[in-house]
């Protein structure tokens, strides 16, 4: 019989709120329940939130990092649109407290000469988490559309320039679609660099599920990794 272990209920109390850009904010959570949890790179944590309704709904962020000797993980929360996820990540201060499930998710990185990165601003936190423990053998190609220069986070030093990031402004242009990654995603394909990669796709989730079939073309399907945050009809967010 086969056991499925499901992530914990935990309290938690943010301890600190930074703001990051104008649409980011890392929340910092502390919690006793946290003291000693190994937390991988990119699992999130699912919170329990209320809507103005009083519907209780569930949101999921990337804990960006993990603290285990001192019991704190930070969220770095996009602020878009009006739903709870970003009311809460707008509001959220110190002595407010938190009921959520995590940590969750089994994103792993694998053995490969290069990694790719393609997503919008709701995938920073997990890229950057990911590119932090990248091993600098590792080239990293990082596509990611944002609003604006505004919406600019370095994912990692790197020194010995193991890491290319093309931002794509999207200006005016409807958020959640797939076209501008898509063609900034083609030349990569077209021009993409030697040995074994692995792709990590994440954003909306109409958008990675096609932008999956150009990659198709370089990589075998247990490469390509692909994640949908929210979605343009009901955001998840």
């Amino acid at each position: 019989m086969t056991v499925i272990r499901r992530s914990p209920l935990r309290t938690a109390t943010v301890t600190a709120a930074t703001t990051l850009t104008p649409r980011m904010r890392r929340i910092t959570l502390t919690s006793p329940e946290f003291v000693g949890v190994d937390v991988n790179p990119a699992q999130d944590a699912e919170l329990v939130l209320v809507e103005e309704s009083g519907r209780r709904v569930k949101r999921r962020y990337t804990i960006r990092s993990a603290r285990p000797e001192s019991g704190e993980w930070d969220l770095d929360v996009l602020l878009h649109g009006h739903g709870p996820g970003s009311s809460w990540g707008a509001t959220a201060s110190n002595g407010d407290e938190i009921t959520l499930f995590g940590p969750r998710g089994r994103l792993a990185l694998t053995d490969v000469a290069w990694q790719l990165f393609v997503g919008d601003e709701a995938s920073l936190p997990a890229f950057a988490a990911l590119a932090e423990v990248t091993p600098p053998s590792v080239a990293i190609y990082a596509l990611v559309e944002v609003e604006s220069d505004a919406d600019h986070i370095p994912l990692v030093a790197a020194p010995d320039d193991a890491l290319t990031t093309r931002w794509i402004n999207r200006g005016d242009h409807e958020p959640g679609t797939a076209d501008l990654l898509a063609a900034e995603l083609e030349l990569f394909v077209r021009t993409r660099p030697a040995g074994a990669g692995h792709a990590y796709l994440l954003g909306e989730s109409r958008s990675v599920v096609a932008l999956r079939q150009p990659l198709a073309e370089i990589l075998p399907s247990e490469q390509i990794f692909t994640k949908g945050y929210w979605n343009r009809v009901g955001p998840r967010r």
